[in-house]
Protein backbone atom coordinates (compact mmCIF):
# COMPACT_ATOMS: atom_id res chain seq x y z
CA UNK A 1 0.00 0.00 0.00
CA UNK A 2 2.46 2.17 0.98
CA UNK A 3 4.37 2.21 -2.30
CA UNK A 4 1.12 3.28 -3.74
CA UNK A 5 1.53 6.34 -1.97
CA UNK A 6 4.51 7.26 -3.04
CA UNK A 7 3.64 6.28 -6.55
CA UNK A 8 0.90 8.46 -7.00
CA UNK A 9 2.97 11.62 -4.83
CA UNK A 10 5.68 11.25 -7.51
CA UNK A 11 2.96 11.16 -10.69
CA UNK A 12 1.62 14.39 -9.08
CA UNK A 13 5.38 16.40 -8.29
CA UNK A 14 5.76 15.14 -12.60
CA UNK A 15 3.01 16.51 -13.43
CA UNK A 16 3.62 19.72 -11.84
CA UNK A 17 7.23 19.78 -13.08
CA UNK A 18 5.89 19.57 -16.47
CA UNK A 19 3.81 22.22 -16.35
CA UNK A 20 6.15 24.46 -14.62
CA UNK A 21 8.37 23.55 -17.71
CA UNK A 22 6.26 24.12 -20.17
CA UNK A 23 5.03 27.79 -18.65
CA UNK A 24 8.76 28.37 -18.58
CA UNK A 25 8.86 27.30 -22.31
CA UNK A 26 6.30 29.51 -23.20
CA UNK A 27 7.48 32.52 -21.92
CA UNK A 28 10.64 31.99 -22.85
CA UNK A 29 9.42 32.13 -26.53
CA UNK A 30 7.13 35.27 -25.92
CA UNK A 31 10.19 36.50 -24.26
CA UNK A 32 12.46 35.75 -27.31
CA UNK A 33 10.03 37.10 -30.08
CA UNK A 34 9.66 40.50 -28.40
CA UNK A 35 13.42 40.74 -28.22
CA UNK A 36 13.95 39.69 -31.71
CA UNK A 37 11.77 42.55 -32.70
CA UNK A 38 13.55 44.89 -34.20
CA UNK A 39 10.64 46.60 -36.45
CA UNK A 40 10.39 48.86 -33.96
CA UNK A 41 13.62 50.36 -33.72
CA UNK A 42 14.21 53.85 -34.53
CA UNK A 43 16.57 53.88 -37.88
CA UNK A 44 19.66 55.85 -38.22
CA UNK A 45 21.35 57.18 -41.35
CA UNK A 46 24.63 55.08 -42.27
CA UNK A 47 27.73 55.55 -44.57
CA UNK A 48 30.49 53.23 -45.33
CA UNK A 49 33.87 53.46 -43.54
CA UNK A 50 35.31 50.13 -44.26
CA UNK A 51 35.30 46.23 -45.30
CA UNK A 52 37.05 43.00 -44.52
CA UNK A 53 36.47 39.22 -45.35
CA UNK A 54 35.30 36.59 -43.55
CA UNK A 55 35.29 32.71 -43.36
CA UNK A 56 31.95 31.18 -43.66
CA UNK A 57 32.73 27.67 -44.41
CA UNK A 58 29.51 25.56 -45.45
CA UNK A 59 29.11 21.97 -44.78
CA UNK A 60 27.16 19.98 -47.31
CA UNK A 61 26.55 16.30 -46.58
CA UNK A 62 30.09 14.90 -47.44
CA UNK A 63 32.59 17.53 -46.78
CA UNK A 64 32.77 21.27 -45.68
CA UNK A 65 33.19 23.91 -48.30
CA UNK A 66 35.44 27.15 -47.22
CA UNK A 67 33.68 30.00 -48.58
CA UNK A 68 34.38 33.52 -47.87
CA UNK A 69 31.78 36.51 -47.20
CA UNK A 70 32.74 40.34 -47.49
CA UNK A 71 31.56 42.52 -44.92
CA UNK A 72 31.25 46.28 -44.82
CA UNK A 73 31.91 48.51 -41.94
CA UNK A 74 28.88 50.71 -41.40
CA UNK A 75 28.96 54.09 -39.27
CA UNK A 76 25.75 55.54 -37.89
CA UNK A 77 25.33 58.20 -35.33
CA UNK A 78 22.81 58.81 -32.67
CA UNK A 79 22.49 61.84 -30.28
CA UNK A 80 26.07 62.70 -31.45
CA UNK A 81 27.30 59.60 -30.56
CA UNK A 82 29.07 57.50 -33.26
CA UNK A 83 28.47 53.46 -33.51
CA UNK A 84 29.97 50.68 -35.80
CA UNK A 85 27.99 47.89 -37.41
CA UNK A 86 29.29 45.09 -40.19
CA UNK A 87 26.68 44.09 -42.53
CA UNK A 88 27.40 41.68 -45.27
CA UNK A 89 27.83 43.09 -48.58
CA UNK A 90 26.56 40.23 -50.96
CA UNK A 91 29.37 38.81 -52.13
CA UNK A 92 30.14 35.35 -51.03
CA UNK A 93 32.62 33.06 -53.14
CA UNK A 94 35.42 30.29 -52.41
CA UNK A 95 38.28 32.44 -54.00
CA UNK A 96 38.95 34.75 -51.30
CA UNK A 97 41.01 36.93 -53.48
CA UNK A 98 37.55 37.73 -55.52
CA UNK A 99 35.96 38.89 -52.86
CA UNK A 100 38.97 41.01 -51.29
CA UNK A 101 38.41 43.03 -54.95
CA UNK A 102 34.66 43.06 -54.75
CA UNK A 103 34.99 44.82 -51.18
CA UNK A 104 37.84 46.81 -51.57
CA UNK A 105 36.53 49.90 -53.29
CA UNK A 106 33.74 51.19 -50.81
CA UNK A 107 30.26 52.40 -52.18
CA UNK A 108 29.70 56.09 -51.95
CA UNK A 109 26.33 55.61 -50.67
CA UNK A 110 25.13 53.56 -48.04
CA UNK A 111 22.55 50.76 -49.21
CA UNK A 112 21.53 49.41 -46.00
CA UNK A 113 19.09 50.07 -43.51
CA UNK A 114 20.80 50.59 -39.65
CA UNK A 115 18.05 50.35 -37.11
CA UNK A 116 19.49 50.60 -33.53
CA UNK A 117 18.10 49.24 -29.93
CA UNK A 118 17.44 52.81 -28.61
CA UNK A 119 17.64 51.23 -24.99
CA UNK A 120 21.26 50.66 -25.94
CA UNK A 121 22.64 52.45 -29.29
CA UNK A 122 25.70 50.16 -29.98
CA UNK A 123 23.39 47.55 -30.50
CA UNK A 124 22.14 47.45 -33.78
CA UNK A 125 21.34 45.51 -37.70
CA UNK A 126 21.90 46.43 -40.72
CA UNK A 127 19.50 45.62 -43.57
CA UNK A 128 19.97 45.95 -47.21
CA UNK A 129 17.70 48.48 -48.71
Amino acid sequence: MRRNTSTSRSKKRNRWVALLLLCGAVASGFYLVHLGNTDSWPEAACSVVGNRIVRNDVADSHRAIVMYRGEYQLRYTVSGQEYYVWAHSGWTDVDKQFIQGKVDYLPDKCDFRVRYNPRRPSEAIAVRK
